[in-house]
């Protein structure tokens, strides 16, 4: 059980201080505007270090000390408890934590278990005034709470990948057949969704922007997806040291040159196909850099920057403007003289584990043999769709941070008429999303169908996937494919054969798939899809595969299911 006291912070009281414990302690130091948090065996004593002259604390005059502790504390739930609640305090953004890193990463893995258990103490915090949110599982769901980098853990895999990194920036390599520094080899990371790449360019970043080392260097983390951009922009506005401005876009770095660019989600740097309006801003920036048309963004970051680090994930590759695998290792091999490969392998946010996200992209390509059941993960298929969305509800209410998204199988109907819905499944109307960044922040989101504009790269507790009526199972060829008299996206469908579609389609699932944190919750339109996928995921109602069975037509009726 947690015990809270709190204490005048004035050096004549320590020593009347009579605490009831003899346990290893965290203690929070307040002034009503800041806030420090520390962790001791002896607190009095700590206590009495913090108000010595040359001590970091004595500027801010702190008035009063909380001390909290529980006989399961030791240092080591100790120490994780105090960088936890630097985290959690600094992302609820009621008192200035003034903490300062030492530039060391620890290397703690998170568990989610062990951080539910802190909600009683969250609890007691709001209740004597020292946070604003009533729950710290919504400040779990925030971009500022997981992808803030001085306050990140990171795990020793993701530590030794920081490591090499840095090693390989920190060297010179030199053109072999001449006296003079040729460009170094890009850094190429790769890994599945959910393996931690964000967390490992954010920390990076920090790291090279707060080191005395790198003070004089011109660097930039890019997105090239806005969603991910405005959530990592949200989240530099509030790190000390670190600035919305760091955070680009493509097209950014045409604009002047870099000593460093941190790339993170590199496969959805654009090439000219499919880019509609943004091609008179693809001309501009090929121009400043004296390029012509036939060059994309990924020549933007190669042509202008010292050093490349990529952050990339092929199996995420949607749609046409996307470069291909093959193109982008070609370029980066011919043009820099190979590339330096680092791999993260495991999984850290889905906790279904390392075998949830090839298992995805298996079933949809129709490469799976056999169903994998996976422990303290919430996977399940839908044969009806209100009871999905009643269920993601219930989810909503519970942990936050769930939302339904489909891929394209509806028009956009509601762009020119607002009022008219754009999807109707099984009575109930749905709007497509009605933003992309900062999609997930909006109490409305609750109510809309998110696309993969929206949710790429970012990720949900719970995910209700809705494969719409743009692909199909036909069970005369046993093969999935894609309807394309059901599919809106033009900026993916122009110009695309029918088997370049359908792969565009199973790798838009499989990412929407693998957002989920605590589970993911599937309806399918297609009641031949619907019975092929039965085989791979659990079903939700004991009726659907007696339903399934049933079906006898291939899918082909009218928009909406």
């Amino acid at each position: 059980m947690i015990q809270l006291e709190i204490r005048s912070f004035t050096y004549e009281d320590f020593d009347r201080w009579c605490l009831p414990w003899d346990y290893h302690c965290l203690y929070l130091l307040e002034n009503g505007r800041q806030v420090y948090i520390g962790e001791t065996k002896d607190v009095i004593q700590r206590s009495k270090e913090h108000n010595r002259p040359s001590d970091f604390c004595q500027k801010f005059d702190f008035q009063r000390v909380y001390v909290i502790t529980s006989e399961d504390f030791e240092e080591t739930p100790a120490k994780h408890y105090e960088d936890l609640l630097i985290r959690l305090m600094r992302a609820d953004g009621k008192f200035e934590v003034v903490n300062n890193k030492d530039g060391e990463w620890t290397h703690y893995k998170r568990k989610n278990g062990f951080e539910i258990s802190f909600d009683r103490l969250w609890l007691q915090l709001e209740k004597i005034g020292l946070v604003n949110e009533k729950h710290f599982y919504s400040i779990l769901n925030t971009g500022m709470y997981k992808y803030c980098p001085d306050t990140m853990n990171v795990t020793q895999q993701q530590h030794e990948a920081l490591t090499s990194i840095m090693h390989t920036i920190d060297s010179r390599e030199t053109y072999p057949h001449k006296d003079k520094e040729f460009l170094a080899r890009p850094i190429l990371l790769s890994g599945d969704a959910g393996t931690g790449k964000t967390v490992v360019a954010t920390t990076l970043f920090y790291y090279l922007k707060t080191h005395p080392a790198y003070q004089d260097l011109k660097i930039g983390l890019v997105y090239a997806n806005p969603s991910t951009r405005n959530v990592i922009q949200q989240v530099f506005c509030h790190t000390p040291g670190l600035r919305k401005k760091d955070v680009i876009a493509p097209i950014d770095v045409t604009k002047q040159r870099y000593d460093i660019i941190i790339c993170d989600e590199a496969q959805r740097l654009r090439q000219a196909k499919n880019i509609g309006r943004y091609m008179k801003h693809f001309k501009a920036g090929n121009q400043r850099l004296h390029l012509d048309n036939h060059h994309d963004e990924l020549d933007w970051l190669l042509t202008n920057t010292d050093r490349l680090i990529l952050f990339y994930d092929p199996k995420q590759i949607v749609c046409p403007s996307d470069i291909s695998q093959d193109k982008f290792e070609e370029r980066l091999k011919a043009r820099n003289r190979g590339i330096r490969p680092i791999e993260l392998k495991e999984q850290m946010r889905i906790c279904a584990g390392d075998q949830y996200v090839p298992y995805i992209y298996q079933v949809l390509f129709q490469k799976a043999d056999a169903p994998k059941h996976f422990e303290n993960y919430d996977f399940k298929l839908f044969s009806n769709f209100s009871e999905m969305w009643t269920a993601l509800e219930e989810k909503e209410e519970t942990v936050q941070l769930c939302r339904l998204c489909s891929g394209y199988g509806w028009e956009w109907t509601s762009k020119g008429n607002p009022e008219k819905p754009d999807i109707q499944l099984d009575g109930c109307e749905i709007w497509w999303n009605r933003q992309t960044g900062g999609w997930l922040q909006n109490p409305k989101a609750k109510k809309e169908m998110g696309s993969i504009y929206s949710l790429a790269g970012l990720d949900l507790n719970y995910t209700g996937v809705v494969i719409g009526p743009d692909l199909v199972y036909d069970p005369k060829d046993d093969k999935i494919k894609c309807n394309k008299a059901y599919y809106f996206d033009r900026k993916v469908k122009q110009g695309v054969g029918e088997e370049e579609l359908t792969t565009f389609l199973l790798d838009t699932y499989a990412v929407l798939m693998t957002r989920g944190i605590l589970g993911t919750y599937v309806y399918v339109c297609d009641p031949h899809l619907r019975r092929y996928l039965q085989n791979f995921i659990p079903s939700a109602s004991p009726k659907l595969h007696e339903q399934a069975s049933k079906t006898s037509t291939v899918f082909q009726s009218k928009p909406g299911c």
